[in-house]
């Protein structure tokens, strides 16, 4: 008999409630625990089981997609701005070019040789000179034509085609120079063609004729005129992108650190929680198997004592103190087994459930504690049938211990009440009893773990009621009746009929 027993303890880990056996339980359930994957987790970090689960996002990629996305709008700008900067320096550059080629027609037009019905030579060498002088000081000056009454009398090439040079200020003419006209022309010369812009300056000679002066200006003498803002406007945009390339750098850094700040201070917690619920566990545990050792430790004691009589022992107290022995056993080896299936997600393949016979089995089980308590069980269904997605083992749980409770805090002649409600998505099953109801502020910790305001209860009836609950994609709340006793809500989502015959 004492050679089972020690098979008996061996097998469940048990040992004798001294001191030093006591701290080897603890450490040992401790490395239990951590060997446990999710323990921390199953009862008290559990979503509401009705939500649907969100998709959490990595913070580390959260983080890195806001920073890939404030440089993408901040390159973004730095584009637009620069092809802003660049059209309206280009326009600015092309107004300055149309101002100098009026400039430059109205002065030439404001030329004495010009107006004479009958110039000489020398007059056209004059206002050759000044038209290469001009050409010095605007290198975009490709020509300058005169005509009269629509025939050439004047005309010079400046350069060729391929020829370009700076284009400093020139002295406002004597003539208005809103009055030129400006157009556009393609010179040729074999198979070379240069576009160049025409400013005309027309008036009327002395002897009377219509008479004007042309000359015509490369279109790269805008270029020329944009290449001062531009490389202004380039110099500022470098400057800007260096700015921001450090500022984003700099903004990345501290980013990054207070991601590793985060991740770290969020890894010591989830630790020092782990240790913490780990260490109320381990206490819980030592607390709930200090009677059940205590009793196991005088029973083996008094075994012990009635097996050394030798042939004068009692069988039938060998007997009674081996069966009180194994009943204790049993009784930490069912606490072993709550513990574990609160420490551990559901393994159980959820299908189609009817409620009902659930139901009826928990209520055929608790019967005769019921009625050797004076309780009555009132059960109320609907006639149709519901059905859950699930596990019976996990929805039979949940209901045995709620219904337990109930029992266990309604008074000889009371009754307790289960009701099921069917909606759209849901059945909503309430358990009703006549008890002295939640202390205040309490309907959210009765499902915590060792909470418990019976004496001797262990704190684990309606943990497990919750988990059980949960496990089916369900939920439960606690709240006190208006007429007294406490109500007992578990929601749990229907999938319709789903019985083998429908």
């Amino acid at each position: 008999m004492l050679s089972q027993l020690c098979v008996l303890m061996s097998r469940r880990r048990c040992c004798l409630p001294s001191g030093r056996n006591t701290s080897a339980l603890i450490g040992g359930f401790n490395l239990m625990l951590a060997q446990c994957s999710g323990y921390s987790g199953a009862v008290t970090d559990r979503p509401e089981a009705m939500r649907p689960r969100p998709f959490h996002i990595s913070l580390i990629l959260l983080t890195a997609l806001l920073v890939i996305a404030i440089a993408v709008l901040a390159g973004g700008s730095l584009w637009v701005l620069r092809s802003v900067y660049h059209r309206s320096a280009r326009s600015v550059a092309a107004r300055s070019v149309l101002d100098l080629g009026r400039q430059v027609a109205a002065h030439l037009a404001a030329h004495p040789s010009v107006h004479d019905d009958r110039p000489e030579s020398e007059d056209w060498r004059q206002f050759s000179e000044l038209a290469r002088a001009l050409h010095s000081v605007e290198d975009g000056l490709q020509y300058v034509s005169v005509s009269a009454d629509g025939v050439t009398v004047f005309h010079e090439q400046m350069n060729l085609i391929s020829d370009a040079g700076p284009t400093p200020d020139v002295q406002p003419p004597a003539i208005d120079p809103d009055t030129v006209s400006v157009g556009r022309s393609l010179l040729t010369a074999g198979d070379a063609a240069l576009p160049v812009i025409t400013f005309t300056a027309a008036f009327t000679g002395k002897d009377g004729d219509h008479r004007s002066v042309q000359i015509g200006m490369r279109k790269d003498a805008v270029e020329r005129q944009e290449r001062g803002p531009a490389t202004a406007i380039a110099t500022m945009f470098r400057l800007a992108l260096a700015t921001i390339i450090v500022a984003f750098c700099i903004c990345t850094l501290v980013v990054i650190w207070m991601m590793y700040r985060e991740v770290r201070g969020e890894e010591k917690r989830r630790k020092e929680e782990h240790l913490a619920f780990a260490g109320i566990m381990a206490n819980g545990i030592a607390h709930d198997f200090r009677n059940p050792m205590s009793s196991l430790k005088l029973d083996v004691q008094m075994l012990k004592k009635e097996t050394d009589k030798g042939t004068d022992c009692r069988r039938e107290r060998v007997a009674e103190l081996a069966g009180r022995v194994e009943s204790t056993i049993e009784r930490m080896d069912r606490i072993f087994r709550e513990f574990s299936f609160l420490s551990r997600p559901s393994t159980a393949k959820h299908e189609p459930i009817s409620l009902r016979p659930c139901i009826e089995d928990c209520a055929d089980l608790l019967k005769t504690r019921f009625e050797a308590a004076g309780v009555t069980l009132d059960i109320d269904l609907p006639d149709d049938d519901i059905w859950i997605s699930g596990s019976s083992a996990d929805i039979k749980r949940a209901l045995l211990n709620v219904l337990a409770n109930a029992q266990q805090f309604s008074p000889r002649g009371g009754t307790v009440t289960l009701c099921c409600t069917t909606g759209r998505h849901a059945v909503r099953i309430e358990v009703l009893d006549e008890g002295p109801g939640i202390p205040e502020h309490g309907s959210e910790r009765v499902f915590e773990m060792f909470t418990s305001a019976r004496p001797g209860g262990t704190g684990l009836g309606l943990a497990l009621a919750k988990t059980g609950v949960e496990h089916c994609n369900g939920r439960i709340s606690a709240a006190n009746r208006p007429e007294g006793g406490a109500s007992f809500t578990m929601v749990i989502p229907t999938i319709g009929d789903r019985s083998p015959n429908s």
